[in-house]
């Protein structure tokens, strides 16, 4: 059962009814915004990805990829 709340202050105000019993333990799992649940899927997801597959193995080299991407130039000076 997934039910959906508000925190105010420490109380957590529910969205919709609940349907159990007075007095019935629940256990509730806080989870983040959508955002930092997706850089946290992305950031297992690559680890997972680093483990499973010898990139050094496939024979990509990386500086000829992106050895020429990053501009290394000072950039433009800033006057306060």
């Amino acid at each position: 059962m997934l039910i959906k709340g508000i925190k105010r202050g420490n109380t957590i105000e529910l969205i919709e009814p609940l349907d159990i019993p007075d007095g019935q333990e629940i256990i509730l799992e806080i989870q983040g915004d959508e955002q930092e649940q997706k850089k946290s899927v992305f950031w297992e997801t690559l680890a997972k990805f680093r483990l499973d597959v010898n990139v050094e193995a496939l024979g990509i080299d990386n500086e000829a990829i992106f050895g020429d991407v990053r501009d290394l130039s000072p950039g433009r000076e800033v006057i306060l």
